[in-house]
């Protein structure tokens, strides 16, 4: 599958906010991209399905996504648990290394880390998510209810991915 299909071109991503995605969005179009089907398969997306993953790719297609090294470190640990396989890790891997060179990473210093007051209460991740999302002026996409709160509360634009599913129901809806 080209990726060119489904990412526009870099003029075309500046017209929008950039999004960085938590670590499920990101797992999810990861695994959608290697496997569809493997998503209903795979516990830490069990919500979500093919038609998700298809929303998904729609929504981050024209913007410049940015990761943080912490939600890269979760998505490894995390997509090393599908289907037990040794292999499958590097299949996911080699499947979308094109879209992981697309994406843009974002560094956040550990000391930037450690003196958020957030730090106790979230965790390395999603500190570094909110630091990125402020220097960047990103919009934060997760389906974590306490990130998508402490977002909101320092004033920076987030979207939960029900609101992005919400779609979905519009979709399947007959007129």
């Amino acid at each position: 599958m080209k990726l060119e299909k489904y990412f526009m071109s870099k003029k075309l991503k500046t017209r929008k906010k950039p999004i960085i995605t938590d670590t499920s969005p990101l797992l999810l179009l990861l695994i959608g991209l290697y496997d569809k089907n493997a998503i209903k398969g795979f516990k830490r997306l069990s919500e979500y399905d093919s038609d998700d993953f298809d929303l998904l790719l729609q929504f981050v297609a024209t913007r410049k996504v940015i990761v943080t090294p912490q939600i890269l470190a979760e998505v490894s640990n995390f997509a090393k648990m599908l289907k037990d396989k040794t292999d499958t890790f590097s299949e996911i891997i080699g499947k979308n290394k094109e879209l992981l060179e697309k994406v843009c990473e974002k560094y956040i210093p550990k000391n930037d880390i450690l003196s958020s007051q957030e730090l106790v209460r979230f965790g390395f991740t999603d500190v570094s998510i909110i630091v990125a999302a402020k220097e960047n002026d990103a919009l934060v996409l997760t389906d974590d209810f306490l990130l998508l709160g402490i977002c909101k509360k320092n004033g920076l634009d987030t979207k939960n991915m029900k609101e992005i599913l919400a779609w979905k129901e519009i979709f399947n809806t007959s007129f």
